[in-house]
């Protein structure tokens, strides 16, 4: 018996169907299973009825064997049938189901968004991306985008500027915590080039900076098992790093690797020091703008902030802890383009003398002690500050008064005047700064705003 499968004499299912119904409808043959035996009454053994003929009855039973033979086959046949049609039944499902997807897809190229030109659509794909940095995630544009029909992944794959920023998170070994790991560090693996899992996610990695096309880059650089490996992977691309985020894992090999061929790089973030990194800040390009230290392990004193040289010169933003107020005088000296400057200083200076910088438009001044603040204010002329922020430790002792004779000194045209912390509105003299400043904007909150860093 034929299967419905088979590729041989095709027909339409509807031709099947309509000669099935005509089967079905058909009566069958049943041949007549009496016997002049059956007929009479259960024989007597000891009075027989009818008189019993031993031959006759082999013949009948034979012939019925051959009839049940015959039956069992049909019914075999037939339950094959019946998977046929069942099979049938299914493909009729599933060719109605595409139909249905046909008959959308085609009735959706009629919306305007099928007729929008490849430019408009790759400008309606940059607001689907995620904010900040973008991980290789296939529920998350621009991966998804990618799955979603033709047109679209060809669009998708051909807009550089949708791969031109990138999270960082390789964790081959999933029994480390990832809050420990970002507190503390991690140790890097012992892991080599030719590793499965290393090669499954250094091949997703360098697809998604391939499609970038040559774009400037950004990159968050969160966890990595190897600074080597990493390194590598990375070579072909270093050119067009122009923002790169990065934490090293502790006691790193050699972590100035990823900080060399960084040609074209303006903005850097470290997460965490080493002794020789310094060293390899310092012979970052001259199109250098920002530098974010802030999360360093401990505060640089004035030798650290002068080994800094000669890429302090080009900085126009930057985060930096700092060991005292001198240290704090001595770099704004050596960045004289600093437009935005967020300081940590930890202790007082000696006698200090004044500096002017005249570029400075923004300061973000953490928490610290209040002479040491006094002794900076005293210090200073900011003739270009137009925002200043203070985090406050609570209603005690400010140097308001150093910071109002800045303002004065400087005559700057500042706009805002932003109290953070514990502060309360009750302790800011807004009178006297308003007085000084009749424009000025002053807000007092329990958190800073989100200001970006350039």
């Amino acid at each position: 018996m034929q299967s419905i499968n088979s590729t041989t004499n095709l027909l339409p299912a509807s031709y099947i169907i309509n000669a099935l119904h005509h089967i079905l409808r058909a009566r069958v043959f049943m041949s007549d299973l009496d016997t002049p035996y059956s007929r009479a009454i259960l024989p007597n053994i000891n009075h027989p009825t009818i008189e019993l003929n031993s031959r006759s009855i082999s013949t009948i039973v034979t012939t019925h064997q051959h009839e049940l033979n015959a039956v069992l086959h049909e019914i075999s046949g037939l339950e094959m049938a019946m998977d046929d049609i069942d099979i049938l039944h299914q493909q009729l499902f599933e060719r109605m189901e595409k139909i249905i997807q046909s008959i959308a897809f085609h009735k959706g190229l009629g919306s305007a968004l099928w007729r929008l030109p490849p430019e408009i659509l790759s400008l309606i794909f940059h607001h689907c991306v995620p904010e900040g940095y973008w991980s290789p995630a296939s529920n998350q544009a621009p991966l998804l985008l990618t799955r979603i029909c033709r047109p679209w992944r060809d669009v998708a794959l051909n807009t550089p500027s949708l791969w031109c920023k990138l999270y960082v998170n390789i964790k081959l070994n999933e029994k480390e915590d990832d809050i420990s790991s970002y507190v503390h560090g991690w140790e890097e693996e012992d892991v080599e080039a030719d590793d499965k899992d290393w090669q499954q996610a250094a091949f997703l990695y360098d697809s998604w900076l391939t499609r970038s096309q040559g774009c400037p880059l950004s990159l968050v650089l969160r966890r990595y098992p190897s600074t080597k490996l990493l390194r590598n992977l990375l070579q072909p691309y270093m050119h067009q790093i122009s923002s790169l985020s990065i934490a090293f894992p502790r006691q790193t090999g050699r972590p100035q690797h990823l900080l060399e061929g960084l040609s074209t790089l303006r903005e850097l973030v470290l997460l965490r020091y080493y002794p020789n990194t310094l060293q390899s800040i310092s012979q970052l390009p001259s199109t250098m703008r920002v530098l974010d230290v802030m999360e360093l392990g401990s505060p640089l004193g004035i030798d650290h902030v002068s080994s800094l040289n000669p890429v302090l010169a080009h900085l126009t933003h930057v985060k930096i802890p700092l060991r005292d107020i001198d240290t704090l005088l001595q770099l704004l000296r050596l960045c004289p383009n600093l437009s935005s400057l967020t300081p940590k200083v930890f202790n007082d200076g000696k006698t200090l003398k004044p500096v002017t910088h005249a570029n400075i438009q923004s300061f973000h001044m953490g928490p610290a002690i209040t002479q040491v603040l006094a002794d900076m204010f005293d210090a200073l002329s900011l003739p270009n500050l137009r925002i200043f922020e203070a985090h406050c430790p609570g209603d005690g002792p400010w140097p308001h008064k150093q910071l109002k004779d800045l303002f004065a000194r400087s005559k700057c045209p500042l706009e805002s005047l932003i109290f953070t912390g514990k502060v309360t509105a009750e302790a800011v003299p807004q009178a006297e700064y308003l007085a000084l400043i009749p424009s000025l904007n002053i807000v007092v909150s329990l958190y800073p705003p989100l200001y970006p860093l350039r």
